[in-house]
């Protein structure tokens, strides 16, 4: 009789496939999670080890900065000098240092500017660059012989304060990157950079300067709170006459320039009206007593056609906008609406204006006897303000400008009634008063008409119309 084979106990089955597939699933993760963790701390330490080395650079930089002569750091007051023309290489990694030193006071106003002392040290920021934007800063006091300041000389204290009033631009970065520009009376151009606090203080001879704003070299856009992208001190062209040079006259006392500049802000203008608006409307903007002198600055001027502006960020005022540039004086207005759109901004900040305050030009053309045109006319209008210049419109809105102010009128759709086709337009457009041009291509004449437009209609030939106006072209 066979034997029965005996059946194998628990004990002896080994590993099943799904018990392999685990162990192996549970080391990959183990793996995984090592090799990350391992490569992160690889990472890291490389990271650690160019920081050592650009704090090591950094201080030994300083240390030279420290012991240079008096007249070799003054050289470089309030400028941004790069102290490694060929980058310096550790590890395989290029590193480049620079210095920036400004004369500086001590205690709690450090700021020479603010504070109007004269200089008792020098404050020197080592910067040290590398890779994809990586740096490592410095910073340290070197107190020179007070002595050794040049006799007989002066200073020039160049102030910049931002959006908040009597407050330094919050972006620091790019603030000490705004181009600071010293011409001398008869000299050369030197280009300063300010400090955290927007100071600039210079030692300089006796004598005559001129002082000039610009925004950084690459962005972004700065702008002073009279709109002005390139401010001077005084208020001139370059060159000015010599009475408008900043007087640097009294050896040891500081003549200062004070400037309000930050980054600008830009508005998007979009029109109102239900019409096509007329081209080339030039935009006016205004805020409170802010800017001089008639309180209001063109944004967009006559015939730019632009539809977004940078304005200065006025932290708590808003801005009014209006299609237009004329304003309201002894109590005539043109073109200003009663309620304009508002809108506020912020350094580098966004806002989008819908703007009121235009009014409809509906014009129907017909030639005369009903006869056909060959094609569609065309229309321009031209200012022709005969309350001008008593009402704050500009020169190009007098009668016979030598450059009017000249407006393209939405084109013209056929419209046939019976046997006879007239031509219409309509174009949303300021409160003016305006020389019309209907251009007849049928044999190319021109034919002008007086048009006054109002929130309460077109005036023509002594009577308003709510709705089009009927003209008749020969």
């Amino acid at each position: 009789m066979a034997r029965q084979g005996r059946r194998p106990r628990r004990d002896d089955d080994g590993f099943g496939l799904v018990e392999v597939m685990l162990s192996l699933s549970v080391l990959l993760i183990v793996l995984v999670a090592s090799t990350y963790l391992v490569d992160n701390i690889v990472s890291q330490a490389a990271v650690n080890r160019q920081k050592v080395a650009a704090t090591e650079l950094a201080e030994q930089y300083l240390e030279t900065t420290s012991n240079a002569t008096l007249s070799s750091l003054q050289a470089d007051i309030s400028k941004d000098t790069l102290l490694t023309p060929t980058p310096i290489s550790v590890g395989s990694i290029n590193y480049s240092v620079w210095s920036h030193l400004e004369w500086a006071g001590t205690g709690n106003q450090p700021s020479l500017c603010s504070s109007g002392n004269p200089p008792e040290v020098i404050r020197a920021t080592i910067t040290v660059k590398w890779g994809q934007g990586q740096s490592l800063g410095e910073t340290s006091i070197i107190d020179p012989p007070y002595g050794t300041v040049i006799p007989g000389d002066g200073f020039l204290s160049i102030q910049i304060t931002g959006a908040v009033t009597n407050k330094p631009p919050a972006d620091t970065p790019n603030l000490i990157n705004v181009l600071v520009n010293v011409t001398p009376q008869g000299g050369t151009t030197v280009t300063y950079n300010p400090d955290q606090n927007g100071c600039v203080y210079l030692q300089e001879p006796l004598g005559k300067y001129l002082v000039t704003l610009a925004s950084p070299t690459g962005g972004p856009s700065f702008i002073d709170w009279q709109e002005n992208p390139t401010p001077s001190q005084p208020a001139a062209p370059v060159p000015p006459a010599a009475q408008n040079y900043l007087s640097v006259s009294v050896p040891g006392i500081a003549v200062g320039a004070a400037f309000r500049y930050d980054e600008a802000g830009t508005v998007t203008l979009n029109p109102s009206a239900s019409a096509p608006v007329a081209s080339g409307l030039p935009v006016t903007v205004s805020n409170g007593s802010n800017l001089q002198p008639s309180y209001t600055y063109t944004a967009v001027p006559y015939k730019n056609g632009a539809t977004s502006a940078p304005l200065f960020p006025y932290a708590t005022t808003p801005y009014s906008v209006w299609y237009g540039d004329c304003t309201t004086v002894s109590g005539t207005t043109k073109e200003q609406p009663a309620a304009p759109t508002t809108f506020t901004l912020t350094p580098k900040g966004s806002a989008t204006a819908s703007i009121t305050g235009l009014d409809t030009l509906a014009i129907v053309a017909t030639r005369t006897g009903g006869a056909a045109f060959s094609a569609a006319p065309t229309a321009t209008a031209t200012v022709a303000d005969a309350a001008a210049p008593g009402d704050g419109c500009p020169a190009a809105d007098e009668p016979g400008a030598s450059s009017p102010e000249v407006f393209n009128l939405a084109g013209f759709a056929p419209t046939t009634t019976g046997s006879t086709t007239s031509y219409t337009t309509q174009t949303g457009i300021m409160s003016q008063t305006y020389s019309v041009v209907v251009h007849d291509p049928t044999n190319s004449s021109n034919t002008t008409f007086s048009m006054i437009v109002a929130p309460t209609g077109t005036t023509y030939g002594g009577t308003n119309y709510t709705g089009s106006v009927p003209v008749v072209v020969p």
